[in-house]
């Protein structure tokens, strides 16, 4: 086993135990953590409770966080996006989606993404590793530090970069530290994690206590249009549905279908229509998302789907049964799309070769 690169990575009985041979007493690993989760605490200087000399046994052995902001987008309707740096220089993005008294956290598990859809950059160069315990955990420590007043992170959805089913391992430990009273003590229903589809992992998911919100990335409920618009797509879309319809009667949570809109690819008649079949028979909402440019992916041909067209189909998922929202485009004024910030930052460090 590798040793930990932060306390972030440390679980209640590790972080006990490294508590008690730095010569603490037990009760002092849960300051401990009440002070980097709840408080956010940056240094060890700044436990107000904990001895000085635990303290830098532990500041000696151990630094609190292995990752760091290194760059922020702030756009005009007050999204912020952070491009955070890991321990081995590699980058990911978190978003900070303030919507009146609701504050969202979009957060990434992996540095890239396996899943390659055709009109996402998070994709765009392959998937280099999973995130770890401590770094999903960090994003939501740093998004809090740059909250103001007494705004709070309200919901936290795992959306942004990576495919969390591939990375449960790290992902379920990381929270049930969120969700903890000691951690950031945020509840399960408003945690939802987001899968493009992989049953055998989102029944895995069904068995993880506590029951957490789950979102399926759909985009087509035609198998061969699902395979252009999903490339790796391995499963058909009837076992996914099947998959997320188990998860429903496991935990009895409502599963959300999410579906990007390209215009004129799978924002037609026939699409929705498809959509009615395939879900008709479950409860499900569908969260359509009218697709972010990406710079990118500009030579393929790719649009965003006009008001009007989005609205009809929207109005025919509804006129067939299904509960439907719309996404409405948030931080189109600085680098939306999720994973644009850190091509960015590949380009600039010249680091765009492909991987898998």
């Amino acid at each position: 086993m590798t040793s930990p690169t932060a306390l972030t990575e440390l679980d209640d009985a590790a972080l006990r135990q490294r508590v008690i041979d730095c010569g603490g007493q037990p009760f002092q690993a849960r300051q401990i953590a009440q002070w980097v989760y709840r408080h956010g605490v940056t240094d060890y200087d700044g436990m107000k409770n904990v001895p000085g000399a635990l303290k830098n046994r532990l500041a000696a052995e151990l630094s609190l966080r292995s990752s760091q902001v290194e760059n922020a987008d702030l756009a005009a309707d007050g999204t912020e996006k952070l491009l955070v740096r890991l321990r081995d220089g590699q980058s990911v993005e978190c978003v900070i989606i303030p919507d009146d008294a609701r504050t969202t956290l979009c957060v990434s598990s992996q540095v890239g993404c396996p899943v390659g859809c055709v009109f996402c950059a998070s994709g765009m160069f392959g998937v280099i590793r999973n995130l770890t315990v401590g770094e999903i955990v960090e994003q939501v420590l740093h998004a809090k530090a740059r909250l103001k007043g007494d705004r709070r992170i309200t919901n936290l959805v795992v959306m942004g970069m990576g495919e969390p089913m591939l990375n449960l391992p790290s992902l379920l430990p990381a929270l049930r530290r969120l969700h903890d009273k000691d951690g950031i003590d945020m509840g399960a229903r408003r945690i939802t994690v987001s899968t493009s589809g992989y049953p055998r992992q989102m029944a895995e998911f069904a068995e993880a206590d506590p029951s957490y919100n789950l979102a399926v990335s759909l985009h087509a409920a035609d198998d061969e249009l699902r395979r252009k618009l999903v490339p790796t797509a391995k499963h058909p879309v009837k076992d996914i549905v099947a998959a997320a319809s188990s998860y429903f009667a496991h935990k009895g949570r409502e599963v959300t279908f999410e579906v990007v809109l390209l215009a004129q690819v799978n924002d037609r008649p026939q699409d929705a229509e498809a959509l009615v079949f395939a879900l008709g028979a479950i409860p499900c909402t569908v969260n359509l998302i009218p697709w972010n440019p990406v710079e990118e992916l500009a030579s393929t041909g790719l649009r965003r789907p006009h008001v009007a067209a989005v609205d009809a189909f929207a109005e025919s998922l509804r006129a067939g049964g299904l509960k439907v929202t719309v996404r409405r485009q948030r931080g189109a004024d600085q680098s939306a799309a999720c994973g644009q910030l850190r091509l960015r930052d590949l380009r600039e460090r010249g680091d765009t070769a492909a991987r898998c």
